[in-house]
């Protein structure tokens, strides 16, 4: 189990601070995208400040719910949230999904690339979604689907998932990096490159 934990990433090394240019905010705006900062949040953090997880299996693992959000502004199009066909794949395959569609986007706005974030980054972005729109991201909208982060969990093998967000809250799971599942997305984040 410790050797599992030792991979997970550190907040030192997530702690940079980048933001969107005027030019790139108004192009991602005009084509549909949300922009939000994200500012460090934990699931620990978010649950102190009154926000609620249907999930309880990461309370038992205190170095997980403490994993800290970049700081950085992330841009999300919640008309096109997950990438079309990205279900049913592993986190390889998804991953490449994500390279290939930040490589189109970077072309047609320069500076930004896509990213599969981590799980205090889609945790973070649903609750300040939520508290901007009053729409739940990873909710009915969504078919309750989930989106595949890169954080690996104390659980095994797996990488955790954000998702299934109900008024019980939102809920973190876990799935295989080398299995694909219907409910299990690619949902990209763009940044600033």
């Amino acid at each position: 189990m410790a050797g599992k934990e030792s991979q997970l990433p550190s907040v030192e090394a997530r702690g940079e601070i980048k933001k969107f240019s005027f030019e790139q905010r108004a192009i991602l705006e005009k084509r549909g995208y949300r922009i939000y900062f994200l500012t460090g949040q934990s699931i620990k953090s978010l649950q102190e400040s009154g926000r609620k997880f249907c999930s309880t299996w990461h309370k038992d693992y205190p170095d997980f719910e403490a994993l800290a959000s970049i700081r950085i502004e992330v841009a999300i199009n919640p008309n096109h949230l997950f990438l079309p066909r990205s279900n049913r794949k592993t986190l390889i395959e998804q991953e490449a999904m994500i390279e290939k569609f930040s490589k189109r986007l970077g072309r047609k706005i320069k500076g930004v690339k896509a990213i599969i974030g981590e799980v205090p980054d889609y945790v973070e972005l649903v609750f300040l979604h939520f508290e901007a729109t009053d729409e739940c991201l990873f909710g009915p909208k969504y078919n309750y689907d989930y989106a595949r982060t890169k954080t690996p969990t104390p659980l095994g093998a797996g990488v955790a998932d954000v998702g299934y967000f109900v008024g019980d809250g939102l809920g973190v799971s876990c799935w295989e990096r080398e299995g694909g599942l219907g409910n299990v997305w690619a949902a990209p984040l763009v940044v600033p490159a």
